[in-house]
């Protein structure tokens, strides 16, 4: 059980490094050091874990390092999710930002061709602009 938890662990440090390409989000996360002391951890624990299952039946405080080891697997479970949610968050931003860019670029081409047409301005549309 412990052994399948610190696998799941050590996949999704995996992932938050692969996704953690961006420098901004290096900047905004400051985790890099953290998924790196995390994996280390992670792997030596796992060196062991199949030794400490068995002697879990017959040593009370092998079962306590273990459960120790669940409570703490699922912390860093919580840990690595907001760390997504904060990539995701990250993203989104810059692709709103990018598409802002992109529409404000569209909206002054169009707002340009107008004199194309020798369009005349209403005389609501004119008081709103000068107001």
């Amino acid at each position: 059980m412990a052994e399948a938890l610190i696998y799941v662990l050590l996949e999704q440090l995996a992932s938050v490094v692969y996704q953690h390409t961006n420098e901004a989000v290096k900047l905004v996360l400051n985790a890099d050091q953290d998924v790196k002391s995390f994996s280390s951890n992670l792997k030596t624990i796992q060196a062991v874990l199949e030794d400490a299952e068995k002697k879990q039946v017959m040593e009370a405080k092998v079962a306590d390092w273990l459960e120790k080891i669940k409570d703490v697997s699922y912390e860093m479970d919580d840990v690595l999710d907001e760390w997504n949610t904060e990539l995701l968050k990250q993203q989104v931003k810059e692709e709103a930002d990018t598409k802002k860019k992109e529409l404000n670029e569209k909206l002054t081409s169009i707002a340009a061709d107008r004199e194309l047409y020798s369009f005349h301005h209403s005389a609501i549309v004119g008081l709103m602009i000068n107001n």
